[in-house]
């Protein structure tokens, strides 16, 4: 495997683990069933709740759930890597059991059925997939697929098999063709652009920043830096330079076309620069400018792993800004999954920016999981007793404002599938190596 691949993979895992459409009735109803199960009311005046085998992958006693998780030990056997993340079906079943143990979900008990798979191209994958769907017939799934050819099998869920999908990072294209609801409790890149403009409104750091060129890594990114552009310009920025790098992967040209942007970029008065992707030698390049330009980067989850593995040169950079979260094992949200967690394995659970290199990361997969199980929870009890594809997707687009473990802002509406509403502004410490927060988590959506 080359060393371009190993590269993808990370970044891959990076963004995947920092943490971060209405469907149709289809072919696969389970008939109107015979099997009911009657959930005794919680007051005297409250009429019995009557369940029923409503859908595929739901019946009067469980929802079945598939889980589709990175086999990490495989990975690091086949390819050579020595990747700490452990992986995901103990946290995830410890969380499961905890809430059967307090009654399921409106008196449902939760079934999980696990799947493993390489983040490595679309063959394990795709089995994960028919397998949930044909064989297993489960009612949604959680977490999906990440990776390089590994990623666009998510619409398998979605799309051909219309089972609903909690994880992964759609984008908007890939929700216009779904044909059953697809969340991620994660914010997707489009609307982070005017998140972060709001951020940055909010903790009062936008007036100091001046006239801004906005910057991608790549032309695919244009969509993105559009959205960024009027956002920031109907706060009364001005914005006279809107470009995206052609030459993604050549050091040389890439370089060569940057040094005429911020040619031009002098000429307007430019003092702020909003990249867009993850563009390695562009970075470097504007690293080694010191603080002639501040430097904003659009996604600092996908920057996570500057804490533990600093980029070349950073050192000489002058003010770098982002949005992230910072995950914490004192965090009270995330208390009670700890503690179940815990108990089952009957250690420590650090979170991943306090352990050090050699140490087994449980963080990922436990707050992975917690947050897909609270999101789902959420949902499905606001669809009701009679839980379908359809009561599902009404209950998204009526559910608005609640939150979850490690977020404490989210939002679900019409239109609106990515929950994540919270947004912490952090700047870059070259004197502690690591991202530091300065401002408290911010509803972005307000």
């Amino acid at each position: 495997m080359s060393q371009a691949t190993v590269q993808r993979i990370g970044m891959a895992l990076a963004v995947l683990l920092f943490a971060g459409a209405c469907g149709g009735d289809g072919g696969d109803v389970v008939e109107p069933a015979t099997t009911t199960t009657t959930v005794a009311p919680t007051t005297t005046t409250e009429a019995p709740i009557v369940l029923t085998d409503s859908f595929r992958g739901v019946t009067a006693e469980a929802i079945k759930i598939g889980y589709t998780s990175i086999d990490f030990d495989r990975l690091n056997r086949d390819f050579g890597l020595s990747l700490t993340y452990a992986n995901f079906a103990s946290s995830a079943d410890a969380l499961v059991a905890d809430l059967n143990s307090r009654g399921g979900i409106l008196g449902r008990r939760v079934d999980l059925v696990h799947r493993l798979f390489l983040p490595v191209g679309p063959v394990t994958a795709e089995a994960a997939c028919v397998e949930l769907t044909e064989d297993e017939e489960v009612f949604a799934v959680f977490n999906g697929f990440a990776g390089p050819g590994a990623e666009s099998v998510n619409e398998c869920f979605v799309d051909t098999y219309e089972t609903i999908l909690v994880g992964g990072k759609p984008t908007p294209e890939q929700l216009e063709r779904v044909r059953a609801t697809w969340l991620t409790p994660d914010m997707g890149l489009t609307r982070r652009g005017q998140a972060f403009v709001n951020l940055l409104r909010e903790a009062g750091s936008l007036d100091g920043l001046g006239v801004f060129l906005i910057y991608g890594a790549n032309v695919e990114s244009l969509p993105i830096m559009e959205a960024v552009a009027a956002a920031l310009e109907a706060e009364g920025v001005s914005v006279p330079v809107v470009t995206a790098n052609e030459y993604t992967g050549d050091e040389t040209a890439t370089i060569a076309f940057l040094e005429v942007v911020l040619e031009k970029a002098r000429t307007e008065g430019v003092s702020t620069i909003w990249m867009v992707g993850e563009g390695v030698y562009s970075q470097e390049y504007i690293f080694s400018l010191g603080d002639e330009f501040n430097l904003l980067i659009h996604n600092g989850d996908s920057e996570s792993r500057w804490n533990y593995d600093p980029p070349p040169g950073i050192e000489d950079a002058g003010t770098i800004l982002t949005n992230r979260a910072f995950p914490s094992a004192d965090d009270p949200s995330m208390a009670h999954c700890l503690e179940v967690f815990e108990a089952v394995l009957g250690l420590e659970v650090k979170a991943d920016n306090e352990l050090a290199a050699d140490e087994t990361n449980y963080w990922s997969g436990l707050s992975n999981s917690c947050q897909y199980l609270a999101l789902f929870e959420a949902v499905a009890t606001a669809a009701g007793p009679d839980l379908t594809n359809e009561s599902f997707a009404a209950a998204v687009a009526s559910i608005g404002a609640f939150s979850i473990p490690g977020v404490p802002y989210v939002s679900l509406g019409p239109g609106k599938f990515d929950a994540r509403d919270s947004l912490t502004l952090a700047r870059w410490s070259n004197d502690s190596m690591a991202w530091e927060a300065i401002s408290d988590p911010v509803d972005t959506a307000g």
